[in-house]
């Protein structure tokens, strides 16, 4: 059987330039508004240098059926995260949205309407007025993607008061950063960060690819440990290999952007898949805080934001 695009063997091993216009192939097919015909985007792989495992020119049927491969994600057929499987070429948000693109296209219903990739989530937006964290998430099940501060518990210290519609709100804070560039010194100081993210990922891939001795050496030290304990340090090592592992995709989508040019960045960002979306925003931004829309503030998505910029330059 012929391995799967993007992967070097079935249980994963990545291939980076294979994963790379993978990417944003499912982008193009799922992002871009509107997505673009899938012949179309296969036709941009081939230029670009993209072949199919046999070395062959791609057909926008073929990539879709390979994109469509819940390997993609690192899922089983059943949806399911596979055990150990490694890095993936699409997260599981990613493959999500793509799918339900698709059928959207092609009229069919979609079981998951709220697969919306929300941009400023995880930390990155909060409430101006109580200091906590929106969260993404729709009125009802037909209403448009929004954030809103969620409503007070005994646990939650949030107030409730703010809600914005996600496309206003992601459009005017994409518009901020774009612009930002352009500011007297942030350009250096972004280039400078970028370097930083590089040389912290070319770490981290020695600590990924020194992860078999650690786990020989646990495992060398396995008769002279109870077995509570032996599980529990592999649980850590694993658990480490994870986080070392989502943490050089973001650090490799930082690097990537392509930051020589503005025009550069506003025509990546065009197509730019999500999660690169998310790393240019969070190489320059440390918090989007969401105010109120009262004192005329509603009309004016940029009037209802205040971003606190990660170089002291702004």
């Amino acid at each position: 059987m012929a391995r799967l695009c993007g992967y070097a063997n079935g249980g994963g091993g990545l291939i980076p330039a294979e994963a790379q216009f993978l990417r944003r192939a499912a982008s193009r097919l799922s992002v871009v508004d509107p997505p673009e015909a899938q012949n179309a985007v296969a036709e941009w792989v081939n230029r670009e240098g993209g072949r199919t495992v046999r070395g062959g020119l791609w057909r926008g049927e073929t990539l879709m059926k390979t994109l469509a491969n819940p390997r993609m994600a690192g899922l089983d057929s059943d949806g399911r995260p596979i055990e150990d499987f490694g890095e993936t070429v699409l997260t599981p948000e990613e493959y999500r949205a793509l799918l339900a693109a698709r059928s959207e296209i092609r009229g069919e219903p979609t079981e998951r309407r709220d697969a919306y990739d929300y941009l400023l989530t995880k930390g990155l937006s909060d409430c101006d007025a109580c200091g906590y964290d929106l969260s993404g998430g729709r009125v009802h099940s037909e209403a448009a993607p929004g954030y809103r501060c969620l409503p007070p518990t005994e646990h939650r210290a949030s107030c409730g008061k703010i809600r914005m519609d996600a496309a206003r709100l992601e459009g005017a804070v994409a518009e901020e950063v774009l612009a930002d560039i352009l500011r007297p010194g942030q350009h250096d100081a972004l280039l400078r960060l970028q370097q930083d993210a590089r040389d912290e990922a070319q770490r981290l891939r020695a600590h990924i690819e020194s992860s078999d001795d650690r786990f020989a050496a646990l495992k060398a030290m396995r008769q002279q440990m109870l077995l509570s304990a032996y599980k529990a340090a592999e649980k850590a090592t694993k658990d480490d290999l994870t986080a070392a592992r989502t943490r050089l995709r973001f650090l490799e989508q930082m690097a990537g952007v392509p930051l020589s040019d503005v025009h550069d960045v506003v025509s990546w960002w065009n197509s730019a898949p999500r999660a690169s979306q998310r790393a240019l925003i969070m190489l320059s931004v440390t918090k989007v805080h969401v105010v109120a829309s009262g004192g005329g503030r509603g009309h004016d998505p940029h009037g209802r934001i205040r971003i606190d910029w990660r170089t002291s330059a702004a």
